[in-house]
């Protein structure tokens, strides 16, 4: 991710957290409904980023693998 993407993701994000509470959830509601697969593909990346940074590690290739069946 490049410096411009990261500064962008950071001012949606903090776009989002400025919005009513009630448009939050709307907001997140609508998001999994539409990107329910890669939103859960992310989270499963993502720990697994976390598991090898706390030394429980998992090869790149598994966690790729995995991540590749689950959209199968």
């Amino acid at each position: 991710m490049t410096t411009q993407q990261t500064n962008t993701a950071h001012s949606l994000y903090a776009l989002y957290d400025t919005l009513p509470n009630e448009v939050q959830q709307a907001f997140l509601e609508e998001l999994l409904q539409k990107k329910q697969d890669q939103l859960e593909d992310l989270v499963f990346a993502l720990a697994c980023k976390q598991a090898k940074e706390d030394s429980e590690f998992i090869s790149d290739e598994e966690a790729k693998a995995f991540i590749q069946s689950l959209g199968q």
